[in-house]
């Protein structure tokens, strides 16, 4: 991504309603799997500004290891003065085989050209019975501005993120559609930005809503997250995948 783009992210991921509801429907999954496991090592792959190692710390884990390709984004990790963070490719990650209890992928996968050797880099660095939390764009027909700005090479559907994840060997426990309740106005919102011809030397799809509707569509869309511990919703802006290597932990 550019530079620009991860000092937005920066200065908002705090308070905007995307990335605040975003982590309470994502935490739900990734804290109670946490809960299980004895002083777990964690790898946040697309680490970016480091607010999730942040957080993940905050809460206790601290065997957490980042991993970002930019040094833009790495950058903001060293300003907050987080250990274990460092650059590489998520395709081939200098890492050893076998050595995390769970992989955080967090909008990441859409970024990676080769998407299937990324998942099985994944694969092999899970310990036996170690879990792979995915979340990621939903959709081709949704493209706008962002995946512009972002440098995505794809939204997936559910069945493609399936396929590629299973190919690597590993169990499919969640996989659903998530940001469904807001749908129909981010798709209105794309649409119109397509029929006014913005682009992606234009400003972030981050700033395009007032202010005061913040806190609506935070609540609007965190409201998924106590159903979807119990169903699958058919559409949404977004994927929320949990995979599991199957085997008896090392």
């Amino acid at each position: 991504m550019d530079k620009r783009l991860y000092d937005q992210i920066e200065q908002i991921e705090n308070d905007h309603w995307w990335y605040v509801a975003r982590r309470q429907i994502i935490f739900d999954w990734i804290l109670r799997e946490l809960e299980r496991r004895e002083n777990p090592h964690i790898l946040d792959a697309g680490c970016g500004t480091g607010y999730n190692i942040e957080y993940l710390k905050n809460h206790g884990y601290h065997r957490v290891t980042g991993l970002d390709y930019s040094l833009d984004a790495l950058r903001y990790c060293q300003s907050r003065q987080l250990s274990g963070v460092f650059c590489a490719d998520a395709t081939n990650p200098p890492l050893a085989t076998a050595s995390f209890d769970m992989i955080t992928a967090l909008d990441i996968v859409e970024h990676v050209e080769d998407d299937r050797t990324m998942f099985n880099a994944f694969g092999r660095l899970l310990k036996p019975d170690g879990t792979l939390v995915v979340f990621t764009p939903a959709f081709n027909f949704l493209w706008g501005v962002q995946d512009e700005v972002s440098h995505h090479f794809r939204r997936y559907t559910a069945r493609e993120l399936r396929e590629k994840i299973t190919a690597t060997g590993l169990t499919i426990e969640k996989l659903t559609y998530v940001n469904t309740f807001l749908f129909p106005l981010v798709l209105g919102g794309r649409l119109f930005i397509r029929l006014r011809g913005q682009t992606q030397e234009d400003v972030s799809e981050n700033e395009m809503h007032p202010s005061w509707s913040n806190g609506i569509l935070k609540r609007i869309f965190a409201a998924e997250r106590p159903l979807l511990r119990y169903v699958n919703f058919p559409f949404g802006v977004s994927l929320l995948c949990v995979a599991r290597k199957t085997g008896s932990p090392i």
